[in-house]
């Protein structure tokens, strides 16, 4: 039997699309159902409208307070790094530089 004799009686199996359809399936119901609880928990709440938007607001800017804490911490990490990588290359540069003389001399 030819290659394209076999291409031609391919028939995909069930279980690889179905797997496919089934996890979009899955996701699409996940976000779902994750807009509809935030939906009735609005709903729900004993709070004020008021008191709900102050405490998503509170929420926010803590968490905004908390990512420029973060990006600060990771720039220092970053610089500390760059001086590290930029030590180490004058280190390797500057034993590149011996060896040359060494061997020159030899």
């Amino acid at each position: 039997m030819s290659e394209i004799e076999k291409l031609e009686d391919y028939e995909p199996r069930w279980g690889e699309r179905g797997a496919e359809h089934g996890a979009g399936r899955s996701i699409i119901f996940l976000l779902i159902g994750i807009g509809v609880g935030a939906g009735l928990a609005l709903l729900l709440t004993p709070r004020r409208g008021d008191e709900v938007r102050d405490a998503i607001g509170r929420g926010y800017r803590k968490t905004i307070d908390q990512l420029g804490e973060r990006a600060h911490s990771l720039r220092e990490r970053a610089n500390d790094l760059r001086e590290l990588a930029q030590d180490l290359g004058d280190d390797l540069r500057e034993r590149g530089s011996n060896l040359l003389r060494f061997r020159s001399r030899g």
